[in-house]
């Protein structure tokens, strides 16, 4: 095979890797966002400052609709019976 298509294979795999890996790390910081400001353990102002996105960047982030699924801040906490 021709060296410059070889080269052009290995970048192409590069790149799908490391696409793979960026949407594993954007799903993980949402849901973990997500996670932090559902249970209270943050503040959106804190969540904002740890992530590096301002507050509305944030907000568009986590309300961001899977098929399928409520918005994960949006779903409900379970609570103990009182």
């Amino acid at each position: 095979m021709n060296p410059e298509l070889q080269r052009l294979r290995a970048l192409a795999a590069v790149m799908a890797a490391t696409q793979t890996a960026l949407d594993v790390a954007h799903r993980t910081l949402r849901e973990s966002s997500a996670a932090l400001l559902r249970t209270g353990d943050a503040t959106l102002a804190e969540v904002s400052e740890a992530t590096g996105l301002d507050q509305g960047e944030l907000l568009d982030l986590l309300s961001r609709n899977t098929p399928g699924r409520e918005p994960a801040w949006n779903q409900p906490r379970i609570t103990g019976l009182s």
